[in-house]
């Protein structure tokens, strides 16, 4: 009865754990931009100029730079970028190479990487896209402005405005199957682990309950402060002339 219960909980966990763990939809903007262009990981990785090689950013990613990014960004990326950065914008289906997610790139470049490809475009090789130059256009703070905003589109997985009741992150995705197995594990030790202690109490009151020879009950009486040892001498004496009959 005690294995059934446990099975039932266990089959009924399952059950939740698969159901929160169901694989993104589709429809999802990250599923249709992943792996649309195969040479994107390989511009991603080239080798930067020396003289960017080393920039990281000095402008802080608070209210104002973002305000200021997007402000930039709306009017000069999103025709290509998209509004929220998934490469989608109304220019992008007539580019070869695409233009790169930055919603799911960007958080994982350098800021030498972003600041280089910011400032010299992209239409040399390895690169070969329609990507123009920036470095004569914005200053120095407004590139980095820019590059803080992108950042901000890819965190915690989601679209700018999201409430994080749509469509899960890669990341959350991949992760939903250790998640479960992690949870599974903890239930099953615990669920062992009660009915260890179960067992263990029936099988102390089933020692407890067991009566033993009137000897062994006689010392019991003794050593719980029932009978004095008079008492118990003149019992033992009766009870080993019994035996002896």
């Amino acid at each position: 009865m005690k294995a059934r219960i446990a099975l039932a909980f266990l089959a009924a966990f399952l059950t939740t754990a698969c159901s929160n763990g169901e694989a993104p939809d589709s429809g999802s903007p990250m599923g249709p931009q992943m792996g649309m262009d195969p040479g994107m990981m390989q511009r991603h990785m080239a080798a930067i100029p020396p003289e960017y090689a080393s920039l990281t950013n000095p402008v802080p990613a608070d209210a104002d730079s973002l305000e200021r990014g997007q402000d930039i960004y709306q009017a000069n990326c999103a025709t290509c970028h998209g509004d929220e950065g998934w490469g989608d914008g109304p220019a992008a289906a007539n580019l070869d190479p695409s233009p790169a997610p930055l919603a799911h790139t960007a958080p994982m470049l350098s800021d030498a990487y972003l600041f280089y490809r910011l400032s010299e475009g992209g239409q040399f090789p390895p690169f070969n896209s329609a990507m123009p130059a920036w470095e004569e256009r914005l200053d120095e703070q407004a590139r980095w402005d820019v590059i803080n905003y992108i950042r901000s589109l890819g965190q915690n997985g989601m679209m700018p405005g999201d409430t994080g009741n749509g469509d899960s992150s890669m990341m959350d995705s991949m992760m939903a199957p250790w998640w479960i197995l992690g949870w599974l594990l903890v239930i099953v030790l615990v669920v062992a682990l009660v009915l260890a202690a179960v067992w263990a109490v029936g099988r102390s009151r089933t020692t407890n309950q067991t009566p033993g020879t009137p000897l062994t009950i006689l010392k019991r009486r003794y050593a719980q402060g029932e009978i004095d040892t008079a008492q118990f001498e003149d019992m033992k004496r009766r009870l080993t002339k019994d035996e002896d009959d």
